[in-house]
Parts: structure tokens; C-alpha cells; sequence
């Protein structure tokens, strides 16, 4: 069996993670500022997140594009190394980290279904491109690659 370049995994992640991260700033933090500002006042919250909520959520950004490398070498034995499998690992990542969560928050009212479902589609893309980058930076050591082609 096939061991995990967990060195290579946390350096497609970071890779990732700063994709996801520039994307979510732009997004989040230009272009649907507002928008976040008028919900969060709306629940008797600041209109602009604190300094530690955007720590938290660059490293959740961060976490995600690990996960969505750890995915695709998790993946890769059963569709191949390549760009469709990271996509593939992209896919299955948005689902776990985005979609699931907008699907247990839409219920509450909490946002406006507009911002969950704007956000949700800017992820699915960028979570994709974030994974096709971060598995390319993504090797498995020499020695398991050798074993697998063995077996």
C-alpha cells in the first residue's frame, strides 16, 4: 500500500489554501462587502469582522486546501494522477467544507439566501482551481510509486 507525501500534501495545501484564501478576500471582503455588512447589522452584529475573525478565516482557508490535496492523493490510486482527479478532489472537498455547511445554515435565515448561494458558486471554482494547483505540487515519495506500479 501506497503512503501519503504528507510534506508534499501540507505544500499543495498551503499552495491551495493561499488560492482559496485571495479569492474568499475579493469576494468576501471587495466585492460583497456590503452586502455582509448590511446581514451582520441586521443580527446585531458589527458590520466589519474583527481581526481574529479573519485570522480564522484564513486558516480555515488554509485547512481547506489541505484537505482538498489530502483528498486528491487519497483518490489518486483509484483515478490516476492528473488535473481531472484534483478537480474531482475539488468537487468533493466544496461539498464537505461549503455546501454542507450553507445547507444547515439556510434553514435558520440567519443570511440572505442570495449571499449563501453567491458564495457557494465562487467556491465551487475556486475550491477546483485551488486543488488542480495545490496537486501539482503534490508527489508521491519514489518508493511508493514503486511498490504501487509493482502491485
Amino acid at each position: 500500500m501506497a503512503h501519503t507525501n504528507r510534506v508534499r500534501v501540507v505544500l499543495g495545501g498551503l499552495l491551495a489554501g493561499v488560492v482559496i484564501n485571495v479569492v474568499e478576500f475579493v469576494t468576501n471582503g471587495v466585492v460583497l462587502k456590503a452586502d455582509w455588512g448590511q446581514a451582520m447589522q441586521a443580527l446585531g452584529k458589527p458590520a466589519v469582522p474583527s481581526g481574529s475573525a479573519i485570522a480564522i478565516y484564513n486558516v480555515w482557508g488554509f485547512l481547506v486546501g489541505i484537505a482538498a490535496v489530502w483528498i486528491y492523493a487519497a483518490i489518486g490510486t483509484r483515478y490516476g494522477a492528473g488535473p481531472s482527479t484534483a478537480a474531482r478532489a475539488g468537487v468533493v472537498t466544496w461539498g464537505l467544507a461549503v455546501l454542507l455547511a450553507n445547507v444547515a445554515n439556510y434553514p435558520l435565515g440567519l443570511f440572505p439566501t442570495r449571499l449563501l448561494v453567491i458564495t457557494a458558486v465562487v467556491a465551487l471554482f475556486e475550491i477546483i482551481i485551488a486543488a488542480v494547483l495545490g496537486a501539482w505540487l503534490y508527489k508521491e515519495d519514489e518508493a511508493s510509486a514503486v511498490r504501487r506500479a509493482a502491485a
